[in-house]
C-alpha cells in the first residue's frame, strides 16, 4: 500500500556502493563511453543501456540494502533498470518533478528514485530537493481520496521531465509558478540518495570538474 508521506520523504544509504565498487564501476563505464563514444545529446540525458557488469552490480546492492530503504519506503518491492547521467562545467540539471508516473493508476508505479554519486565535481553539481506548500503542484485531474494501491487520502503530483522542462515544453510552465525551499544534500560518493518520487528536485551547475551519478527509480508492488 503506497503512502503520501514516502513519495515525499527523504534518507540516505551510506555506502550504498564500498570504494571499491564506486571504483570498478567509474572504471567500467570509463572503458564502455570510451569504446561506445557515448555523449549526452542534451545536459542531463541519461544513458540508458550500461554494461551488464555495472547494471548487475547496482541491482544487486539495491537488494543488498532493501530493508534498510523500506524504512522509509515500504512499499518499496525492487527498482527500474539504472541509469547513468553526467555533468560538466556549467551544466547541472534543472529543477523537475518525476512523479510517480504518467498515469499512477497503472504500473510500473515509481514510489521513490535513488541516485548514487560515483565522481563528484570539485565544486558544484550537488544534489537538492525542494518542500512547497504550493496548491499548483498538484494534479487536477486527481482528488483527494481512494484509489487501488494507494492509501486513503493518497494525491498526486503533476510531472514535469526535465528534458521537457529544457525543451520549454508548454506542459512543464507550472512548475515555475512553484515557489519552494531547496535543500542542498552533499552526499558523497557511494551514497545513496532515496528521494520521493513527488518532491521537485535537481543538481546544482558544475562549476569546476565533472558530476556523474547512477540513478534508478524503486518500484512499488510487482
Amino acid at each position: 500500500m503506497i503512502t503520501l508521506t514516502e513519495t515525499l520523504a527523504v534518507d540516505t544509504v551510506e555506502e550504498f556502493l564500498t570504494s571499491e565498487e564506486v571504483a570498478r564501476l567509474s572504471r567500467a563505464m570509463d572503458a564502455f563511453i570510451q569504446r561506445t563514444g557515448w555523449k549526452p545529446a542534451y545536459v542531463g540525458e541519461e544513458l540508458g543501456v550500461l554494461p551488464d557488469e555495472v547494471q548487475g552490480a547496482l541491482q544487486a546492492a539495491t537488494l543488498r540494502h532493501l530493508p534498510e530503504i523500506r524504512r522509509a519506503f515500504p512499499s518499496a518491492t525492487g527498482c527500474s533498470p539504472w541509469q547513468l547521467i553526467q555533468f560538466d562545467a556549467a551544466e547541472g540539471a534543472v529543477r523537475h518533478l518525476d512523479g510517480i508516473g504518467a498515469d499512477p493508476l497503472t504500473a510500473p508505479r515509481h514510489v521513490a528514485r535513488i541516485g548514487v554519486t560515483v565522481q563528484d565535481a570539485q565544486a558544484g553539481g550537488q544534489f537538492f530537493f525542494e518542500t512547497t506548500s504550493s496548491p499548483h503542484l498538484w494534479d487536477p485531474r486527481f482528488g483527494e481520496g481512494a484509489a487501488p494501491g494507494y492509501a486513503d487520502g493518497m494525491r498526486f503530483t503533476r510531472i514535469a521531465p526535465h528534458d521537457k522542462i529544457s525543451r520549454q515544453d508548454p506542459e512543464t510552465d507550472w512548475i515555475h509558478q512553484v515557489r519552494g525551499t531547496p535543500w542542498t544534500t552533499p552526499a558523497g560518493a557511494g551514497t545513496a540518495i532515496v528521494y520521493g518520487a513527488q518532491l521537485i528536485h535537481g543538481i546544482t551547475p558544475v562549476t569546476e570538474g565533472r558530476c556523474r551519478k547512477f540513478i534508478t527509480g524503486l518500484i512499488a508492488g510487482d
